[in-house]
């Protein structure tokens, strides 16, 4: 799955102007399951709507995000759950497209792969964090964002801990490999953001959530 500075990437794209805070902080909620205590692959599979080892549908993703964007008038909220869902969204297409490439095309021992893949997307984060401009304003605007609970995924606590955290590790350099990727390269990663961003731009408008009268007309027309 793809790692915040992906998430953010897609954001960044999605939007017109600045993406919201909310949208931001929404954006890597699903992951905040991670900081539960004893928090397990299913819990995970919970918040990623995954049932049977299976990830879910866009018609799955798509009725789930609507129930909840309903739930609140508020726009924090409503900009909070469809960067909540553009995640799930962008977890399937990273799972169908750069990491299938790399299941496929991986050379080397099986037990060598998790760590591979650790690095090489970790190395991925460090690139994008180092682009002029929109990295250091996404961070602080995750600072300013509001948290929300959304049952029975995330709490609020786990959210806005997770945020910290991803925060300090991303601030600290010994973090980063200093490697060239061999599978996830920046201009392969930078595909699959631009393909992922049109794609959920377009769904948004099917879904009729990326509307001016219902989202400030923030996406791109």
């Amino acid at each position: 799955m793809p790692w915040p500075m992906v998430h953010f990437a897609i954001a960044e794209q999605l939007y017109v102007t600045d993406p919201t805070p909310h949208f931001l902080l929404g954006s890597i909620a699903p992951d905040a399951i991670h900081m539960r205590e004893h928090a397990t692959r299913e819990h995970k599979g919970v918040t990623h709507l995954v049932c049977e080892g299976k990830l879910p549908s866009i018609e799955q993703l798509r009725n789930h995000c609507l129930n909840y964007w309903k739930l609140n008038h508020n726009n924090a909220w409503k900009d909070y759950i469809l960067g909540y869902f553009a995640h799930l969204y962008a977890d399937l297409r990273w799972t169908e497209t750069v990491y299938a490439d790399f299941d496929a095309n991986y050379q080397g021992r099986n037990e060598d792969k998790r760590r591979l893949y650790t690095k090489e997307v970790s190395q991925v984060e460090f690139d994008y964090l180092k682009a002029e401009g929109w990295p250091h304003r996404v961070i602080k605007q995750l600072k300013q964002a509001e948290a929300f609970t959304i049952e029975p995924f995330v709490t609020e606590s786990e959210v806005l801990q997770y945020r910290d955290v991803k925060i300090e590790w991303l601030r600290n350099d010994r973090n980063e490999p200093k490697i060239s990727p061999k599978y996830f390269t920046k201009i392969r990663v930078d595909q699959f953001v631009k393909s992922t961003s049109d794609e959920l731009n377009q769904l948004y408008k099917e879904w009729a959530v990326g509307s001016a009268e219902m989202v400030s007309g923030r996406f791109r027309e």
